[in-house]
């Protein structure tokens, strides 16, 4: 699905090139809404096909789809003088949603399934719960689609997993230009300090999937050693993050184990789940220290724009951005310095600390891809996506000097011949 400003979200209207109605599958890689977001789309377009995906992925995409629909009714209704402005009609509804559900097909990873003449195996992408890169072997070649990758080392998923050969490779390259710092829970612990010192409350906006996890994780990490770190409420106000949370706890063997249980999450204690309405709005008189964790992650929706209209303008609070944030969101325009936002239809002067931690990124880095794609037993062609124009071009001329691919950048429209 696309996200963003409005002549990017513009294209979910663009007829695709090959019509919903002769699509005959859909391979999905893990549940993130910029990769699944659309099939309730192509359903209401006509698609009656097959949506492959693995167990825990199908858990996902049932919380994220309702959660999209919803989110599209909203903005549309309230978007000329909310957050969204000239929001456009939603692109599909709950009923289209409950009609994509259905076509479902789970597989497990390393369990080979045939897919229009191709075998496909799903391998662990180590970004998100169930999140799978795609091994497609198709008349004697074999392709690789990398989805979105994840990082290495990290404390709650398993790494990606090792290549062998392929003659074509379609990989992401979102962070293809840089490089992550190498401390994400230091950077985390001097951040909360800081917040601690300026006394106030700690507003973090979070994807719901895997990004509340892995802050939970990290905080319950730094309870054990920061007393005052310790001594912060934590407060989770994310229907929808708490959602995920049970299906972490039903696919146990998706990640590495750690502690999990409902008095201390993820290992994080003093945790309270917020889920109707009016326990969200119970911290609306928060002015102590204590940290909020809210979705969504760019802050284009949702519970964290009370938060944020709550505390922007308050020299005692902490905004602790922890993620991409896409052109054109709210989060975005906070990272780069904006003296004031607009929320609600209030223009708010930014008293509060932006902080933007890039440690906690699931995408891996430039030195990450190249680890992986140096895993393959021979040099295909590679194709980069999934990246912006400027960091494809710096990330194919890398490959090419660094592991000695043949490397393409990937242009929207353009047919490939293998």
């Amino acid at each position: 699905m696309f996200q963003g400003k409005a002549n990017v979200t513009a294209l979910n209207d663009v007829p695709l090139p090959i019509p919903a109605t002769q699509i005959e599958a859909v391979v999905v890689t893990h549940g993130h809404i910029d990769h699944v977001g659309y099939l309730p789309k192509l359903v209401k377009d006509g698609f009656k096909g097959t949506i492959h995906c693995t167990p825990a992925t199908a858990a996902i995409i049932d919380i994220v789809l309702e959660d999209a629909a919803n989110l599209q009714t909203y903005l549309h209704k309230h978007g000329h003088d909310r957050e969204a402005p000239n929001a456009p009609p939603p692109f599909y509804d709950q009923a289209n949603v409950a009609a994509t559900l259905p076509l479902i097909q789970t597989h497990e990873l390393h369990a080979p399934f045939e897919v229009c003449g191709a075998t496909i195996t799903y391998k662990n992408a180590g970004h998100i719960l169930g999140s799978a890169f795609i091994d497609m072997a198709l008349e004697g070649k074999r392709f690789i689609f990398s989805g979105d990758l994840g990082r290495y080392g990290r404390p709650l998923l398993f790494d990606p997993e090792d290549l062998d050969r392929a003659d074509a490779i379609v990989c992401e390259s979102t962070y293809g230009d840089r490089v992550h710092p190498p401390d994400p829970l230091g950077d985390l612990k001097s951040a909360l300090d800081a917040a601690l010192v300026r006394g106030g409350p700690i507003v973090i906006p979070a994807f719901a999937v895997e990004r509340t996890q892995d802050l939970l994780l990290a905080i319950g990490t730094l309870q054990k050693t920061d007393a005052g770190i310790a001594g912060l409420s934590v407060h989770v106000d994310s229907p929808m993050a708490i959602k995920v949370d049970a299906v972490f706890t039903n696919f146990p063997d998706a990640y590495r184990p750690v502690a999990n249980t409902a008095a201390a999450p993820f290992g994080c204690h003093d945790v309270t789940l917020h889920v109707t309405t009016d326990e969200s709005k119970a911290l609306n008189t928060l002015n102590a220290p204590a940290i909020v964790i809210s979705a969504s992650g760019m802050a284009s929706g949702g519970r964290i724009l009370h938060h944020l209209h709550n505390q922007m303008s308050n020299p005692k609070a902490t905004i602790l951005f922890c993620g991409f944030q896409g052109p054109g969101t709210l989060g975005n325009l906070l990272v780069h310095g904006a003296q004031s936002v607009r929320i609600f239809g209030d223009d708010l002067p930014v008293r509060a600390a932006i902080v933007n931690l890039s440690g906690y990124s699931a995408h891996a880095d430039q030195n990450e891809l190249l680890r992986w794609l140096g895993t393959l037993k021979n040099k295909p062609t590679m194709y980069a996506v999934h990246g912006d124009p400027d960091v494809v071009a710096v990330f194919i001329k890398v490959v090419q000097e660094k592991l000695g691919f043949t490397t393409v950048a990937g242009a929207r429209g353009t047919t490939v011949e293998l």
